[in-house]
């Protein structure tokens, strides 16, 4: 017999209660909690970036054991045919993922509180253009309450030091009622392409992926305890060399757990980052992109007392 609207209603409201631990979330605390993750995240940029300004000046003093002649009219077609690959890669946008959102069950267990969420989720943040220099790179991120997410970078063919980093998430709040252990799970489907091209010493640099996240947060908006799973990450800085990645339309799971308190509101959440660093062409050029679909977040809350 189908459920009537009211009681999917009421359904969906009992088990928003009980996610929130019958609390509310305040006013205002999404935009807060955004601004304590920009802060976390331009700290952890600060010193990477700096020592990579710092590598790249240092690395265009030096010569390589074979250095390519960017001057040589004979190496042209070639620099221009690099270039031209460079630009066809950039151009290209991931397509968000179509999937189909599942339903879960509120009491798979007794004793504990558990439950499916599907779009609109409680919120969808982006933040861009973290870690942009001078010959600022081509950037963008999105991120939607109907679980869509993505960040891309791009660095410029113009000569100069050029980075950025793209940021994006879609997740939910849980705010636990006792002490104990919450865990988290998620099946996006999500797409992801990059690359690096050195000549030489040239300095360059790709990293980015797709994760499940939560992090605890309190009332100074503070970021405390977190956990996490990749679902795909890529990391590659070598210099004089040409490297490349893709993936598309790839479905795959991941949970994470965090022992959990009542002092603190948890943010559990898929995420997308992508970051690039390049010097110009001829030099390095580097692209990073990700795109993620989320049909549904998943999580348990098991009270401490259960577990002794």
């Amino acid at each position: 017999m189908a459920r009537s609207s009211g009681s999917s209603r009421a359904h969906a409201e009992l088990a928003q209660l009980l996610r929130f631990g019958g609390a509310k979330i305040p006013a205002g605390f999404a935009a807060k909690s955004l601004a304590a993750t920009k802060t976390l995240l331009k700290k952890n940029l600060e010193t990477p970036n700096g020592l990579r300004a710092q590598a790249s000046k240092l690395y265009g003093r030096l010569g390589g054991a074979s250095p390519i002649d960017v001057h040589d009219p004979a190496n042209q077609p070639a620099l221009d045919a690099l270039l031209a690959q460079h630009k066809k890669i950039a151009a290209k946008k991931l397509a968000f993922p179509k999937v189909r959102p599942g339903l879960g069950s509120i009491f798979p267990l007794p004793g504990t509180i558990s439950g499916t969420v599907v779009p609109p989720f409680d919120f969808a943040d982006f933040i861009p253009s973290l870690g942009a220099n001078v010959h600022n790179p081509t950037m963008s991120a999105s991120a939607s309450v109907n679980g869509q997410i993505s960040g891309s970078v791009v660095s410029a063919s113009a000569i100069g030091f050029n980075t950025g980093n793209e940021y994006a998430r879609v997740g939910i709040y849980f705010h636990p009622i006792a002490d104990g252990t919450l865990t988290i799970s998620a099946t996006p489907t999500f797409s992801f392409q990059w690359s690096t091209n050195s000549l030489n010493t040239s300095f360059v640099g790709s990293s980015g992926g797709v994760a499940l996240t939560i992090y605890a947060l309190n009332d100074e908006f503070q970021i405390g305890a977190t956990a996490g799973t990749p679902y795909v990450s890529w990391e590659n800085f070598d210099c004089g060399q040409i490297h490349f990645g893709f993936g598309f339309d790839v479905q795959q799971s991941a949970s994470a757990s965090l022992q959990v308190s009542p002092g603190w509101v948890y943010l559990c959440f898929v995420e997308v980052d992508a970051s690039a660093t390049g010097v110009g062409w001829p030099g390095s050029l580097a692209t990073a992109m990700a795109s993620a679909t989320v049909p549904a977040i998943s999580y348990e809350f098991v009270p401490r007392l259960l577990t002794l």
